[in-house]
């Protein structure tokens, strides 16, 4: 059935499964692509486009090919196949899964074919019910597990899930106009460890030639150039460089992140590989982005940020000039190139689990990290809690829930993955950990901190350059 070109399809997207349903109703142009639906369902939704996706309609699979190795899942290009061709009358379905993990389907129902509004606005939210589901909850099985653990202070689960989750969760909430917000802002509404590092506008450091230099890395010991040269974090760069330099790595088409083949490739190339699946016992939990991937993704953010690689979403990922001689440089300058640019061209939220705010952390954070970990007795053991207890004060850290005491636990959590973790990585900080006393010994948990004599150094020089 054909339609005139300035169409809007009225769609319902349903949470199969759900119990109570959970449901959006959308008004979207006729004309956007399915890759541009993907963005849409994302948005109308909650979800934070942190893993894969496909459309399936009558029979045919769409979504981004990058991702679909050795062609077993059969995907057509989604961004090649308009809403209005693959599904072209009311009635007519399709189903959207995203996650391929957690397996969360969506039923997509056309149940209207409209006239373009003049001056109105596209896409729209009309209505809805419920919240979306958190992600990797174990799907919506493990989301029912989920709703009764939080709602039972007496489950074994009940405040590891709380804190997991932020301290408190609505399943039923859900606002409109929230979801309108979301639609009609231009950039995907993603949390901090999913934004997108590569849709900066402008490489911040990419005509920086000065960046190389540095006085530090020019009059380092020849102990302290034997450590930056042994440093983990740039080795781990560099295989990310050459790797993107010797081979045709294309972004995917969705979020610009490397494709399945690259990150098996680059991660089994670490000092330490990683080991990307995991077995929970029959079942095999397999990675299908690189932001689940965190020591990739943080190498990725930093050559992107530093500008030593371009690329993005369905863009071929390559070298700059800058980062040609990134490579060849010693391994002084590199270290200092990656710490500057975690300090100062880095959204630090993107280390954390949690979206703390609108996903930035108070920039006035940096400088009272510097402070207090220049003050550091070089070389002295110092225990994690108070340590972050006074970085929180000083730096004005809040989680606004009811239970302060459990906002505490996850303000001290957020200390460690976007402070004490990334500066243990450059080689500042050496860390000691301990059993968790209520989970045992096979959880372990940062317990103390020591400044070593190569980050005093490092950090000292930086704050010599540095405006925080």
């Amino acid at each position: 059935m054909s339609k005139p070109p300035a169409s809007v399809y009225q769609i319902k997207v349903t949470l199969n499964d759900s119990h109570p349903p959970i449901w959006r109703r959308v008004l979207v142009p006729g004309s956007v692509t399915l890759l541009e639906l993907h963005v849409i369902v994302q948005r109308a939704m909650g979800w934070t486009d942190s893993h894969l996706h496909l459309f399936e309609i009558d029979g045919r699979r769409y979504g981004d090919p990058q991702v679909d190795e050795g062609g077993e899942i059969g995907l057509q290009p989604e961004a090649r196949f308009g809403l209005s061709r693959v599904m072209p009358a009311t009635g007519a379905r399709g189903r959207y899964e995203y996650d391929f993990g957690d397996g969360w389907e969506h039923t997509l129902l056309v149940e209207k074919i409209l006239p373009l509004e003049p001056g109105a606005h596209y896409p729209r939210c009309l209505a809805g019910k419920g919240a979306c589901p958190p992600e990797d909850v174990g799907g919506v099985w493990g989301y029912q597990h989920f709703l009764e653990a939080i709602g039972n202070p007496r489950h074994p689960e009940h405040a590891e899930l709380l804190e997991w989750i932020g301290g408190e969760f609505d399943p039923a909430d859900f606002d409109v106009e929230r979801v309108n917000a979301r639609l009609r802002h231009k950039r995907a509404d993603r949390g901090p460890t999913t934004a997108s590092a590569w849709d900066v506008p402008e490489l911040i450091f990419a005509s920086d030639q000065s960046l190389l230099e540095s006085a530090w890395a020019r009059e380092l010991s020849p102990n302290d150039q034997a450590l930056a040269e042994s440093l983990p974090l740039r080795r781990d760069l560099l295989t990310l460089l050459t790797y993107v330099r010797d081979q045709r790595v294309t972004g995917t088409q969705s979020t610009g992140n490397l494709p399945l083949k690259a990150i098996r490739a680059i991660c089994a190339g670490f000092v330490h590989p990683l080991q990307l699946d995991r077995a929970i016992g029959k079942q095999v939990f397999r990675v299908r982005s690189e932001t689940e991937v965190w020591p990739l993704f943080f190498v990725h953010v930093l050559a992107s940020l530093a500008g030593l690689i371009t690329g993005g979403p369905g863009r071929r990922w390559q070298l700059t000039p800058l980062g040609e001689r990134f490579v060849a440089a010693p391994a002084p300058q590199q270290v200092w190139v990656m710490l500057v640019t975690w300090w100062t061209g880095t959204n630090w939220a993107l280390a954390s689990p949690w979206v703390y705010g609108a996903g930035e952390l108070p920039f006035g954070l940096r400088g009272v990290a510097l402070l207090r970990l220049l003050a550091l007795p070089v070389g002295e053991v110092v225990a994690f809690e108070p340590f972050a207890d006074r970085l929180i004060k000083d730096a004005q850290l809040v989680w606004p829930i009811p239970d302060q005491a459990n906002a505490r636990n996850i303000l001290r959590a957020l200390v460690t993955r976007v402070v004490i973790n990334p500066h243990r990585d450059f080689g500042i900080l050496a860390t000691e950990y301990g059993p968790n006393p209520v989970l045992g010994p096979e959880y372990q948990e940062l317990v103390a901190l020591r400044l070593t004599p190569f980050g005093k150094g490092l950090l000292a020089a930086f704050k010599t350059v540095a405006r925080l």
